[in-house]
């Protein structure tokens, strides 16, 4: 289905611009503090209007210039969780969830005992939990099955564990309900964490948008997040498991990581940081690393004191950054085009999310 957002927008002299096709899954919507991420929200959802375009989504027009086409933010199918849940304080958890739902009962028990919250269904709000009400909106919006479901900011305030699990939450919901999620955020983490794509946001404009690996690469993205050290994303499959560790194929070579029951044939998003990527002229026998991939290096970067490496892994497209010092580099005689071998610990490698293979 088409989901297609090209508008113009005016807020007070500042002129915003967003063209993009919005993915299935989870996008997350990026970008600095003032950058326009919640004004294109209230745009989408119908709460402020734009200059001129038109926005799409699953192939019905909600606003067109061109069409005189305008439809109301009730009538728009398009659901903005606010940052601080705006549940009716007479109501129910329960009363809440189910208010204005177009779900199953069955599925609204299904979701609250996915987000952990089948224990309080008669709870009233003011006795929630920040993390309980924020997930308790969440679930109210999905059950009105709205075309769009729009999270602003939904991990602001929780604590690491109760962060890692509305991640975890978000993306369920998001594959059990079937519907496209826009996450505003401004944390790298909850990026890469939960999101399959991402829109980057500057200066009231969408510059980049597209899959999740594809905008982390690219330097402004780094810049903007405030990211010295922004590594590279790769998504692999697990292939094998043994003596306590998992193999993930990179062409005809294998990365070996941590072994936490992944299941084999699953798809991890993983994250290599530069500066956890050492440099060998060949392999090396006697090390306790055992990742040691031979790699063309196509490029390289100065920086003050160090030099930025891209890696390309032998019988692969894909990339793998390395940082390393300006003497390492000279003392190797590196570089463009060399064949080296990339040294990466099992234990540096960071796990961002776990795909099972479908049945």
């Amino acid at each position: 289905m088409k989901n297609q957002i090209d508008i113009t927008w005016r807020l007070g002299d500042s002129d915003g611009e967003a063209r993009f096709v919005l993915a299935s899954g989870v996008t997350a919507l990026i970008g600095p503090s003032g950058a326009g991420k919640t004004t294109l929200a209230r745009l989408l959802a119908g709460l402020e209007t734009p200059n001129g375009g038109q926005i799409v989504l699953k192939d019905e027009t909600l606003f067109s210039t061109s069409k005189h086409i305008n439809l109301a933010a009730a009538k728009r199918s398009v659901a903005l969780v606010p940052q601080d849940s705006a549940l009716f304080p007479h109501l129910t958890l329960y009363e809440n969830i189910s208010f204005a739902s177009r779900s199953a009962e069955a599925d609204l028990i299904g979701y609250c005992k996915r987000a952990g919250l089948d224990h309080r269904l008669d709870a009233r709000p003011h006795t929630l939990s920040g993390g309980e009400a924020r997930r308790a909106a969440i679930i109210r919006a999905i059950a009105s099955k709205p075309r769009l479901l729009i999270l602003d900011e939904p991990l602001n305030g929780l604590d690491p564990i109760r962060r890692k699990d509305m991640m975890s939450l978000i993306r369920d919901l998001n594959h059990s309900a079937g519907l496209p999620i826009l996450m505003i955020t401004h944390q790298a983490e909850e990026m890469l964490h939960t999101a399959d794509s991402a829109i980057l946001m500057q200066d009231m404009r969408a510059t980049i948008a597209g899959p999740i690996e594809e905008v982390f690469a690219r330097p402004e993205t780094a810049a903007l997040l405030h990211l010295d050290d922004a590594g590279q994303l790769l998504s692999v499959k697990v292939t094998a498991r043994e003596n306590g560790m998992i193999a993930c194929a990179l062409g005809p070579q294998n990365l070996w990581l941590p072994d936490d029951g992944e299941a084999l044939g699953s798809t991890l998003r993983i994250r290599i940081l530069g500066h956890d990527v050492a440099i060998a002229l060949s392999r090396t026998e006697g090390l306790s690393i055992v990742n040691q991939l031979e790699c063309c290096l196509v490029h390289a970067s100065p920086r003050r004191g160090s030099y930025d490496l891209m890696l390309v892994p032998e019988g692969t497209d894909l990339h793998i950054a390395s940082r390393i010092t300006a003497h390492s580099y000279k003392a190797l005689s590196l570089r463009e085009g060399a064949k080296v071998f990339a040294l990466i610990k099992a234990v540096a490698v960071k796990e961002l999310i776990a795909t099972p293979t479908a049945d």
